[in-house]
């Protein structure tokens, strides 16, 4: 699909065909949704957008009949609801002003070394523009919001492209336009001096001439203004400016709105992220739309080393600013706020109140005459403030963040390949203050390749060391927040202050108030409260709720705080999130309908570790393990180290077999979702700790499931013998049982990889022992297998038997589901087809009753086509297969595997 904006709105199919959006009201809906493409939107916003600020009664059921009619016109899957919002399903480029963003963003990444490629980039993206923005939405809240600036985004980008023109020697084929261009904007110094040069170089003397003229009575005029010439200094905007394209639109659009109204822009975001940067380049771009002055004051919220700057010193500061001497400033401070009032009576000024610490500090500063304006910097979202527009500013994306170091550092492309120079900007959580810092060090090494900044970074205790300089210093303007917490009056904000380090003692990348709660020590409902602070201070983020993230380099400065913690101290609170995470990945399992000595086996894993979460469902559990299976692995890799081998915090056992208490935790979960890559790591830090602690029993169990899993993706001998050593472990430490478990899973294997009479051999040797133990619980999976083997062996009315008697008694989904599957199978070889039908229907009304893993479901669907193909049914048969396949090609897709689906007794590989 592809929706254009930079004119009249127009929808066009991914067919080509033009999809009329015919109502004013539907195409104003419609625009707010593209504008933000892929984003949800709240209805509010919505509503607001197309109603204005105040809406009729039925707004909000109103905005949700034009949804309904848009997904009427739209195709499929387009537009979604979410909880509290609106969601068009397309990625950016599906928009002309998502293609126009990234066309501009690669031009300003490659303008230095390639400016006849960038200028191309820049006509492309100009040339999208059609015409007004939106020319056909009726004129309302949403064009008067977004119109500002995406004019201004069109003109900067021709500002751009003039300016390349320019450097590649084009004076002559651009000066019409540059004239043009100046006369129609005469407020835009760049484009004036640009057509100056543009004539000079054609050597039209008379036209330059009036420009220069135009030029020097400007800045007459604004020198006769008076204030500004008396105002301090304000801050450089820095020799490079890169990225912030849409940020800065969006800052000029609303501080144009200021003639009404004093405009308060309020940008908050964590340290370095480059706050006080962009205001002050959005300040001076803006400048001549304030002819009173540029004011600015540091007011010393992030600041280090100084305590945050009063009110009162504020306002001398700005005062003197525009040339009010502080001795003039009543004392009393009511008179003094009166005063400093009536300094701005009459006055269009732009204040840029920059490192704001709260509400208090800032508000009594605010402008209040109309045609005046501030723009506010803040690590938290200052919400108190209710007259603001607030910006949240995050890190670059990467390639604007390649695009700065390799500008300030001067990089050239053979210092590095594309991948080393995201990898190097991903270490430093593409901030730009750190990526500063590194282009600044990169300036100073020019022999050094990008792959060895790498490698000095790559340590996250050490990175905080290497991202300083004479005048700047990551880690001091990171720690600033977490400093003023810990001088907090409240007892939530020094909690949060005093767990910080501990969130990089651990490593896991996110975090929860039950997860925290074991690492530091406390209620569930405190950790809760302290992190949310976290959030509060921009430290922390929390991207759903009950979800909690460290920005990378905040990691890296909790991780160095962490390291200089008392060892003994660090490694009991490890232990207890250790416990935490196996409790609750034993607890996983209760859900589940699982064979009893499976049951027993996770139940009393969960009675040794009483601590962790608590799931009443499927649904819960499983998605829970989902979202943590990746801290379980980091934290499974910090506790395999040698320096966790002593101890017995894991149940008289050392942390170092965190990892085995992990993979025994997860086995039916891995066998649900076929998570091998994971399953893998898993099993190979417990090999690594097995062997270097003695442990057979270890290695046994990383064998065992790693010979499962290569028989589950087709490699059948290689599972044979991972299972058979597994075993064979197992026996040597006299865990019986363990090794009867892993038996269960040779048969199979034997039997992928062809060994039928081996697998026949296996299976009825384990019905034996099963016999002998007691255990009944295990025969209906053999017999499944055995039945298997004896089908494909040709010994059809065995096969049918066995799997017959085997549904009727199977107490478990998984075992109906394969026993009717196999029958399913049988019927196909004896030609059944209807009979065929019925059991693979059957088989996958079982899969439905639980969640069952990709192969089973697919394999099920396969059989279910063949069978409907023997019916006649040629168009069902193929959706059953196109279903099958999509199952399989999902799992290859996620698992970088290649299973195959089998068709007709034939197998047909999926596309990769």
């Amino acid at each position: 699909m592809d929706i254009r904006l930079l004119g009249p709105l127009e929808v066009v199919a991914d067919s080509g065909t033009p999809l009329p959006v015919t109502t004013p009201r539907l195409r104003a809906v419609l625009a707010a949704l593209a504008l933000r493409a892929g984003e949800v939107v709240p209805t509010a916003v919505l509503v607001q957008q197309v109603w204005g600020p105040e809406p009729p009664d039925d707004a909000a059921a109103a905005l949700r009949d034009c949804v309904a009619r848009l997904r009427r016109m739209l195709p499929e899957a387009r537009l979604l609801t979410a909880p509290d919002g609106f969601r068009l399903a397309v990625v950016p480029t599906e928009t002309d002003l998502g293609r126009f963003h990234a066309a501009a963003r690669q031009a300003r990444a490659v303008s230095e070394r390639d400016p006849e490629r960038a200028a191309g980039l820049l006509a492309r993206a100009l040339g999208l523009w059609r015409g007004t923005p939106l020319d056909d939405v009726p004129r309302g809240p949403l064009r008067a919001a977004v119109g500002p600036g995406l004019a201004e985004l069109r003109l900067a980008a021709l500002e751009d492209w003039f300016e390349l023109s320019l450097t590649l020697g084009r004076h002559t084929e651009v000066a019409d336009d540059l004239l043009a261009a100046a006369r129609a904007h005469p407020h835009r110094e760049r484009l004036t001096r640009q057509a100056i040069a543009a004539l000079r170089r054609c050597g039209r003397t008379v036209e330059q001439q009036v420009l220069e003229r135009a030029l020097r009575d400007a800045a007459s005029a604004a020198r006769a203004q008076g204030p500004r010439a008396r105002l301090a200094p304000f801050p450089s905007p820095g020799a490079t400016f890169v990225a912030r394209g849409l940020e800065l639109a969006r800052l000029r659009s609303w501080l144009t709105g200021a003639s009404a109204a004093p405009a308060v822009c309020l940008i908050d975001g964590p340290g370095g992220v480059g706050k006080s940067t962009l205001a002050v380049r959005a300040a001076r771009e803006v400048a001549d739309r304030f002819p009173d002055g540029l004011l600015y004051v540091d007011l010393r919220g992030a600041d280090p080393r100084d305590p945050p700057l009063d009110l009162a010193e504020a306002r001398r500061v700005l005062l003197a600013s525009m040339g009010t001497p502080g001795k003039e400033v009543p004392q009393d401070p009511t008179a003094a706020a009166a005063f400093y009032r009536e300094q701005f009576a009459a006055r269009r000024v732009l204040l840029v109140l920059d490192n704001a610490l709260d509400v208090a500090q800032v508000g009594p500063l605010l402008p209040v005459e109309p045609g005046s304006a501030a723009l506010v910097t803040s690590r938290t979202a200052l919400t108190g403030l209710s007259s603001g527009r607030h910006l949240h500013l995050g890190p670059l994306t990467t390639e604007e963040a390649v695009a700065l170091v390799r500008t300030v550092a001067v990089g050239r492309a053979e210092r590095g390949t594309r991948e080393r120079w995201e990898e190097l900007v991903g270490l430093c959580g593409r901030l730009p203050l750190a990526l500063r810092i590194l282009a600044a060090r990169m300036a100073a090494r020019p022999r050094w390749s990008v792959a060895d900044f790498i490698a000095v970074l790559r340590d996250e205790r050490c990175r905080m060391d290497e991202l300083t300089t004479d005048d700047l210093d990551l880690r001091a303007s990171l720690m600033v927040s977490i400093d003023q917490l810990a001088a907090g009056a409240e007892p939530e904000d020094r909690r949060a202050a005093g767990m910080f380090p501990l969130l990089g003692a651990a490593a896991v990348r996110s975090f929860s108030p039950g997860s925290v709660a074991a690492l530091v020590g406390c209620q569930a409902g405190q950790a809760r409260r302290a992190l949310e602070r976290l959030v509060d201070a921009r430290i922390a983020e929390s991207p759903w709720p009950g979800v909690y993230t460290l920005h990378d380099l905040v990691r890296s400065a909790a991780a160095w705080q962490a390291a200089r913690l008392p060892r003994r101290g660090t490694t009991e609170r490890l232990a207890e999130l250790a416990r935490w995470y196996l409790g609750s990945l034993y607890r996983v399992n209760v859900p589940l309908a699982l064979p009893d000595y499976y049951r027993r086996r996770y139940q009393a894993g969960a009675d040794r570790y009483p601590q962790g979460r608590l799931f009443t469902s499927v649904d819960e559990s499983l998605p829970w393990a989902d979202e943590v299976l990746d801290d379980v692995i980091s934290l499974a890799q910090q506790l395999s180290a040698p320096e966790y081998d002593a101890g017995d915090e894991l149940g008289g056992a050392p942390l170092s077999t965190f990892s085995l208490e992990c993979v025994r935790a997860l086995e039916s979960y891995f066998g649900m979702r076929l998570s091998w890559r994971a399953q893998r790591r898993l099993c190979d830090l417990t090999l690594d700790v097995g062997r270097r602690r003695g442990d057979r029993f270890a290695q046994a169990v990383a064998y065992g499931q790693l010979g499962k899993a290569a028989g589950q993706q087709g490699s059948g001998d290689r599972g044979v013998e991972l299972l058979r050593s597994g075993i064979e472990l197992c026996r040597s430490v006299d865990r019986r049982m363990d090794a009867l478990v892993m038996t269960l899973n040779l048969v199979p294997c034997l039997g992928s990889a062809g060994r039928l009479t081996e697998a026949v051999e296996a299976a009825e040797r384990a019905l034996a022992e099963v016999a002998e133990t007691g255990m009944a619980e295990f025969r209906p999976q053999i017999i499944n297998n055995l039945g298997r083997c004896q089908l494909f062996l040709g010994h059809h009315d065995e096969a049918r038997g066995l799997l017959t008697r085997n549904y009727e008694a199977a107490p478990l989904p998984y075992e109906r589901t394969i026993a009717a599957g196999v029958l399913a199978e049988y019927h196909l070889e004896m030609g059944e087809f209807e009979e065929a039908a019925r059991w693979a229907d059957r088989a996958l009304g079982h899969a439905a009753e639980q969640p069952f893993d990709p192969i089973v479901v697919a394999q099920q669907r396969t059989w279910r086509a063949a069978a409907l193909r023997g019916l006649g049914r040629e168009d069902l048969a193929r959706a059953e297969e196109m279903q099958a396949q999509a199952v399989l090609e999902d799992l290859n897709s996620r698992e970088n595997s290649h299973l195959r689906v089998r068709t007709d007794g034939r197998h047909v590989p999926l596309p990769r």
